[in-house]
């Protein structure tokens, strides 16, 4: 074994981090991951506000250092703010290795850490808070809402903050302990792969449950068949049962897909449509 192994395996089992330390960051993410964002960097400040206890611990002795990890530390960064804590536990680790003069991690590798793993955690995590757990839970109160139970309006709430919390703090620790390996592992994992579409599928299926519980877009229009008359609608549920709301809800999807996240542009549109289509009888 080189020298350079030999040093860097004797580092490895080396740790100056406590619990409390990722503790701090934790509690930093958490709380500033969406303020100070911007369209250059996107959460590069929040990413190294939280850094900074362990910056300042690790190389408090090294002006260069701490200055070097501060420029490292506040570069484009953008990921899912649960499911993206590991990145911080990784970091960390790493962090630490090269404070204690692990030469095999440099700047280079660190910074190749956060931008490779950025990405595939954003779609992990979004897939599971958005897919998942914001639809579930919307689907299960917002009935009880409506019915006027107050409690249930704030349900939805509750359990997507414990969701996130338990998850980043749970991510932050495992990523720490396990070293910069870990995340590549488990991305590479056949059955994350699966759990990954089902994610996808039970999103899916929930927002189209949502879109035909909710969305509420009917006709009264009617025509003439010899002395019958028939209703538009009624033929409209002959053909499939919530076909406008469906209509109405894929229309919608297509603008944002055309047009980008222009949901402003998009609610005035909608509101001078049923204005218009309300006004000559159409809905």
């Amino acid at each position: 074994m080189s020298e350079a192994a030999e040093k860097a395996v004797e580092t490895s089992e080396k740790r100056v981090i406590t619990k409390s330390d990722l503790r701090k960051v934790w509690w930093r993410w958490i709380l500033a991951v969406e303020v100070p964002v911007c369209f250059d960097r996107m959460q590069a400040l929040s990413f190294g506000y939280a850094m900074d206890p362990i910056i300042d611990k690790l190389y408090k002795d090294n002006p260069e250092g701490k200055k070097e990890a501060y420029i490292r530390h506040n570069s484009m960064f953008n990921t899912n703010c649960d499911w993206g804590s590991i990145i911080h536990g990784i970091v960390i680790s790493m962090e630490e290795q090269k404070a204690l003069g692990n030469e095999e991690i440099d700047d280079e590798a660190i910074r190749s850490i956060k931008l490779g793993l950025m990405g595939p955690l954003a779609g992990i995590g979004d897939t599971f808070d958005q897919g998942i757990m914001v639809t579930l839970t919307l689907a299960i109160f917002t009935p009880l809402a409506l019915e006027g139970n107050v409690w249930a309006a704030f349900m939805p709430f509750i359990i997507f903050e414990a969701y996130a919390f338990t998850v980043s703090w749970t991510l932050i620790n495992r990523g720490y302990e396990l070293g910069r390996k870990s995340v590549f592992t488990v991305l590479k994992s056949g059955k994350l792969q699966s759990i990954i579409r089902i994610a996808s599928i039970v999103g899916t299926f929930m927002i189209g449950a949502l879109a035909a519980s909710y969305v509420k877009v009917s006709t009264p229009l009617t025509f003439s068949s010899g002395s019958e008359v028939k209703n538009v609608q009624d033929l409209l549920n002959g053909i499939l049962p919530k076909l406008l709301p469906f209509l109405v809800t894929m229309g919608m999807y297509q603008y944002i897909q055309k047009n980008g996240a222009k949901y402003i542009r998009l609610i005035i549109i909608t509101f001078i449509v049923s204005i218009v289509l309300t006004f000559f009888g159409i809905l």
